[in-house]
């Protein structure tokens, strides 16, 4: 993984912004910065949220969904839930945080930061289908077995809150799959 450089911890934001002039590093999410020629890899964006992160918070909804490439920028407000250690809530504008624990089992390690799985986060998407965002992020993210395992994740987790309309998000993105190519129109086959 190519190593992600947020401001102020080897090199001054200024550091960073003549590397970036200079065409040796690219701005990856808002304030990190990765070489020019890395690849960005959900790896690489999970490291740029390092700074917001910490090692207790864990990135779940549209920010996960970047994370997974579901969408090609940030969102304006990162979406973090707390992880299975204690935290004080963390306060900032760019931050929407939920207080409810989040199981280690829905997370994964990526880039040193936790980040929910993808089968979680199509959860979570799902769950806020009517924000035009998440619903977008939604689509990019499911595939048929995704999906199967989002719907098995809330069918375990029967107090989920808004488990049936994700439930019933989900359901439509697979019939949206399984239509077959004789309904499309011709100008899409």
């Amino acid at each position: 993984m190519a190593r992600v450089h947020l401001p102020h911890e080897i090199l001054s934001p200024a550091e960073l912004s003549a590397a970036r002039v200079d065409g040796d590093l690219a701005r990856v999410g808002r304030g990190a910065y990765a070489p020019a020629d890395a690849l960005e890899t959900p790896a690489v964006r999970a490291a740029s949220l390092r700074g917001l992160l910490g090692e207790r918070l864990v990135a779940i909804g549209v920010s996960a969904a970047w994370v997974h490439g579901a969408s090609g920028a940030p969102p304006a407000v990162h979406h973090v839930q707390r992880g299975a250690h204690g935290v004080g809530r963390p306060v900032s504008r760019g931050i929407r945080f939920r207080d409810t624990p989040i199981d280690e089992d829905d997370t994964i390690l990526l880039g040193g930061v936790r980040v929910a799985t993808p089968a979680r986060t199509l959860v979570e998407l799902a769950r806020e289908s009517s924000d035009p965002l998440s619903a977008d992020c939604a689509r990019r993210l499911a595939t048929p077995a995704l999906i199967g395992e989002a719907l098995a994740w809330l069918v375990a987790h029967r107090r989920f809150p808004g488990r049936q309309p994700a439930m019933a998000f989900l359901a439509g993105l697979t019939d949206a799959r399984s239509a077959s190519p004789a309904d499309q129109d011709d100008v899409t086959r």
